[in-house]
């Protein structure tokens, strides 16, 4: 690991510390989680900073550039890391695998630029993606993972370059409750996504809306336009988006204590914090757990307020 990777990662560490110690009674005390990374290179996911130093945690890195997961080997945070080098499919088993000029472009699904999309990549864009060269690789389920760890709830990030939707039907569909508390998904929001049959933002929010899940809030990343005829000052055009996903409320209560706190969890990690004080108040069994672990909730209420 170069020199300036390992200050990197110093320095995310320090801002992760920044950022949760203030509420390190409260890491202490939870019970289990796991989080699942998917699309995980080059660095750690920090935007989950609550749950990385949470000691019970298992975080499961899933990547196959393995040449981008040098991080691992220095973990510094609490949580429990696993490193997983195959990728993640619908079904698992053998797949193609199309590699991208720049590797993080990499997908199950194969890059097919639109004409009608061209303009949208700017002028040297289409370099991201080609050349393409194809090989086949073994790929694993978010169930077999899951099956690990049972009755555990979780929260997914997946960043997988358009086959997101596709590795989160493997654990939804025809299936028991999986214990999945929050979603992180990246999504397209162009009319004709890069990746053939890559779901839009519409699809992925319909499928996880009917499991219960309800949208918290989109980070969209703009891709400016630079055609030659506009304005000196064009707008920039929606691209893609990071979208984050919870269990709603009234589903959540019927689940297990645990369930709840990971939820609790989930909305501090991402600055929900409004949303966290309104589960504290409303559900009387942690406040029950709180008493017993011995943290109060007046001033747990009182930081999350601050944090507002």
């Amino acid at each position: 690991m170069s020199r300036l990777t390992i200050q990197s990662l110093q320095r995310k560490r320090r801002q992760v510390q920044m950022r949760s110690w203030e509420f390190a009674k409260l890491q202490s005390k939870l019970p289990s989680t796991v989080c699942v990374d998917v699309g995980a290179s080059y660095y750690p996911h920090t935007s989950w900073w609550f749950f990385l130093d949470v000691p019970t945690v298992n975080w499961i890195a899933v990547e196959p550039n393995s040449q981008n997961m040098s991080y691992v080997a220095n973990w510094a945070w609490n949580s429990k890391i696993e490193y997983i080098s195959t990728g993640l499919s619908q079904f698992g088993g053998l797949q193609t695998l199309f590699v991208t000029n720049v590797d993080s472009g990499s997908s199950l699904l194969q890059p097919v630029i639109p004409k009608s999309m061209k303009h949208r990549l700017g002028e040297d864009g289409e370099k991201y993606f080609f050349p393409v060269h194809e090989i086949e690789v073994e790929t694993l389920t978010l169930e077999s993972l899951f099956n690990r760890f049972p009755n555990v709830p979780r929260i997914i990030k997946l960043d997988t370059q358009g086959s997101e939707l596709a590795i989160l039907k493997n654990v939804f569909e025809g299936k028991d409750s999986p214990h999945v508390i929050g979603i992180e998904i990246e999504c397209s929001l162009l009319a004709t996504p890069l990746y053939q049959n890559s779901p839009r933002l519409w699809e992925v929010a319909e499928y996880l809306e009917a499991y219960g899940f309800e949208l918290l809030f989109l980070d969209v990343f703009p891709r400016s336009n630079v055609a030659k005829k506009i304005s000196r000052n064009p707008r920039e055009v929606v691209n893609e988006c990071d979208a984050m996903f919870a269990l709603r409320r009234d589903i959540v209560v019927e689940l297990s204590l645990e369930s709840r706190l990971t939820l609790f969890g989930f909305y501090i990690t991402n600055s929900f914090y409004k949303e966290a004080i309104w589960l504290l108040e409303d559900d009387s069994d942690i406040k029950t757990w709180l008493v017993s672990q011995e943290l109060s909730l007046q001033d747990l209420l009182k930081l999350l307020n601050k944090r507002l």
